[in-house]
């Protein structure tokens, strides 16, 4: 359903990255129901299957929302994403939930990341699940709070995943699907139906949950954000059977289902998502800062071929070293951040890289000064040393 990519886009699922993992989905049919709890039957009138693609009245945004993500895909794919496993950094591209992004000034990703998916077989499963349960939510709740409690759940899903974990790279629609089973889930353990009817469906529902929960305890898949989804579908389906289904109801359909609990799910996810950490969008910031410092040190290398070796060597002291050591100070602070194993191991390849520059400046900037060539090996020494570093830096022998 809603898989995660690792920390870093390789390449969601990641980590996840970045291949992606996909869930199975217990076919769940309710048609023989559903005459049972609403006036609006639209399944009766679908005999072909496709014509569940087809929007109907009381059947109007499953069907879109389906072709959306199926649309969102396939546009993908037509810009050379992979099908079978897209590689993280074209997610990220097409608007994925990354950690760094998402938390350093672009949460519209929230969302966004809700119509994407992590291969044909990701999105395949997961539109069959909104199918099967879409026909029977929207039919209860109507198009209007139907779109509400999709939204919401698959905000508060994606919110739920950058909380829960370190670093995601996360897509799929199954935080929002779950939050529709959610809401069916909720309607069950009231009284809107008979004690048997209800017993039946809630054991189905009961055993996609499940069953989906423990497939999502696999590497690669974010529970995090099926349980978001969940819990928001459970309060959103709360709120509609005491605001609407409850038997003490004598007037119709009130509004406030479909503004006061999506209000209260919306400031939960705003209080999540303003006071999750965003280590790895500090530190990316912080890198930032460190390559304009290495741009600044190098930059000495670049003076008019007409300047004296007196010159060079002062733009060496007094611009090239004191760059390495402000970099040097860069991380120090990238060191305080909370930062995963091969991100400190950057860092401290990092260092090593401006100690050995430092040094390398410093012999430099003494033969020109002393007009000597006795410092020759041993700066031959560090440029050897600096390329070794520079080559574990980039993965390259």
């Amino acid at each position: 359903m809603n898989n995660e990519l690792p920390e870093s886009p390789k390449s969601e699922e990641p980590q996840q990255q970045n291949g992606a993992s996909q869930t199975d989905h217990t076919d769940f049919r309710v048609q023989g129901e559903q005459s049972e709890y609403t006036s609006e039957t639209p399944t009766s009138e679908k005999s072909n299957p496709l014509d569940l693609l087809k929007p109907a009245p009381g059947y109007i945004v499953t069907p879109v929302l389906i072709w959306l993500n199926v649309g969102v895909f396939i546009l993908m794919a037509l810009t050379g994403v992979n099908i079978l496993q897209p590689a993280g950094d074209a997610l990220i591209r097409w608007g994925a939930n990354y950690t760094p992004l998402t938390l350093g000034g672009q949460p519209w990703r929230l969302l966004t990341n809700c119509f994407l998916h992590i291969g044909i077989i990701h999105l395949l499963f997961n539109m069959y699940a909104l199918m099967q349960i879409g026909i029977v939510i929207e039919s209860v709740l109507g198009s209007r709070q139907f779109t509400v409690v999709y939204l919401t759940a698959g905000l508060l899903g994606s919110v739920a995943s950058l909380w829960w974990h370190d670093v995601v790279l996360g897509a799929g629609a199954s935080g929002a699907i779950f939050g529709l089973y959610g809401v069916f889930f909720a309607l069950l353990t009231t009284n809107w139906l008979d004690a048997e009817t209800r017993r039946s469906l809630l054991r189905s529902v009961l055993v996609f949950m499940g069953y989906n929960l423990m497939i999502g305890l696999q590497a690669g898949i974010d529970n995090a954000a099926h349980i978001g989804g969940l819990l928001a579908g459970v309060l959103l389906g709360y709120a509609y059977y005491y605001a609407t289904l409850h038997p003490s109801r004598t007037t119709g359909r009130t509004l406030w289902p479909m503004f006061i609990p999506p209000l209260i799910v919306i400031g939960l996810a705003v209080a999540l998502y303003t006071t999750t950490p965003n280590p790895l969008g500090d530190y990316d910031r912080l890198m930032e800062r460190f390559g304009n410092l290495e741009k600044q040190a190098m930059s000495v290398f670049q003076l008019p071929r007409n300047t004296s070796a007196a010159g060079v060597a002062k733009a060496i002291d007094e611009r090239g070293v004191v760059a390495w050591k402000q970099a040097i100070d860069v991380l120090d602070e990238a060191d305080k951040l909370e930062l995963p194993d091969d991100y400190r191991r950057r860092n401290k390849l990092l260092r090593q890289y401006s100690t050995l520059r430092i040094n390398s400046f410093k012999l430099l900037e003494r033969s020109l000064t002393d007009t000597t060539h006795i410092y020759d090996k041993q700066i031959e020494d560090y440029d050897r040393r600096i390329q070794t570093v520079l080559s574990q830096l980039t993965g390259k022998p």
